[in-house]
């Protein structure tokens, strides 16, 4: 069994050398393709210098990260592909437990698992993924997820969205009926962005993606949910985002 490990990279030298180091420390047979959009940094000159392991690097300019992460799933040669950003990483054996569990439970054609977020290199919080609630929630971390080579045949990230088509991605799919397996590990550990400054474009998409996937009785419903604790900072955005 062959991996492909796909990473946009866009200056991304203050925490590369640990994503690189991380899949050094894997004993398995796999390829990574990064898509690296021009950097004008140390990130390139740091993957080649460190990586062990086969790598194909592709300068291109793209329209995003989840442009990058398509065109990657079309250079990639692996039977399974994982979508890991550049300052994630994974732990050591992760794709020896995975292959396992692939190996063990063939009939499926996405394998997910747990995520541990950090921020400011502290654990911040653990997520236990459930497919059961990805129609209402974004429950699983795309670095967290083993994707089948053919499901790319026929499903690509949507690069309008900016920040959620992850999330739309895997609804998309989980509504055409594939089949996901819950591995109960570890799989991936994230780096937490500013999350703040990021919420109001967030909650557009989401909500885009519920009334497209779901309608919009649920659609609202489900977005309530989702920020049901972040109303009153979503008004004060909303408000100051009209008046502009």
């Amino acid at each position: 069994m062959f991996f492909s490990i796909i990473t946009p990279t866009f200056n991304s030298e203050k925490f590369i050398k640990r994503h690189i180091d991380s899949l050094n420390l894997q004993k398995n047979i796999f390829e990574q393709i990064v898509i690296d959009n021009y950097s004008s940094d140390q990130t390139l000159k740091i993957i080649k210098s460190r990586a062990k392991y086969p790598i194909r690097i592709v300068k291109e300019k793209d329209d995003g990260i989840y442009d990058a992460m398509n065109k990657g799933a079309k250079y990639a040669n692996g039977d399974f592909y994982l979508f890991l950003n550049s300052d994630d990483w994974i732990d050591p054996e992760t794709f020896i437990l995975v292959e396992k569990k692939i190996r063990d439970n063939p009939n499926f054609d996405i394998y997910y698992g747990n995520t541990r977020y950090f921020k400011q290199e502290e654990l911040y919080f653990e997520q236990k993924s459930k497919i059961k609630f990805l129609q209402f929630t974004n429950s699983i971390s795309h670095q967290a997820i083993y994707y089948k080579n053919s499901i790319f045949l026929k499903n690509t990230y949507n690069k309008n969205y900016k920040i959620a088509a992850d999330y739309d991605f895997n609804l998309n799919l989980l509504n055409k009926d594939y089949k996901f397996f819950y591995i109960n590990e570890f799989l991936s550990n994230n780096s937490m962005g500013g999350a703040s400054s990021r919420l109001l474009p967030s909650f557009k998409e989401f909500y885009s993606i519920q009334i497209k996937n779901n309608g919009v009785i649920k659609g609202i419903l489900f977005t309530f949910y989702e920020y049901k604790f972040k109303i009153l900072k979503l008004f004060i955005l909303l408000f100051n985002d009209k008046k502009n």
